[in-house]
């Protein structure tokens, strides 16, 4: 069962960068349910956009850096403990990428909010 954890711990430190990447793109559109959903970041399409911009590379970085956290506990088969503590190390990482990658959507979102408003 802890392996089966590891892997969909891999998939999903990927899976939250891809998506993340994704509404930076366009490809999702400002929903209630995926992305970085702030009151800055809703405000619309083009702060929705800014904000996962900027939260992309931390986002890339983490979800990378979680994903090889998680898979090298499968290097410790022998070893429930180590393994545990790849997976929480790994959800801390992604915890923490979520959160800096939060603020720096604010930010951003903040900015094109201003630049908007300066352009009218």
């Amino acid at each position: 069962m802890l392996i089966f954890s590891l892997l969909l711990l891999a998939l999903c430190s990927l899976g939250i960068a891809g998506l993340n990447h994704a509404c930076a793109l366009g490809k999702i559109k400002r929903n209630p349910f995926v992305g970085i959903r702030t009151a800055k970041t809703m405000v619309d399409e083009e702060t929705w956009q800014a904000g996962h911009g900027a939260a992309v590379q931390s986002m890339w970085v983490s979800g990378i850096a979680a994903a090889a956290i998680s898979l090298a506990g499968l290097l410790f088969l022998d070893s429930p403990n180590t393994q545990i503590i790849m997976a929480l190390l790994a959800c801390a990482l992604l915890l923490t990428a979520v959160i800096y990658g939060s603020k720096l959507a604010n930010i951003a979102a903040v900015e094109t909010i201003t630049v908007e408003k300066k352009s009218r």
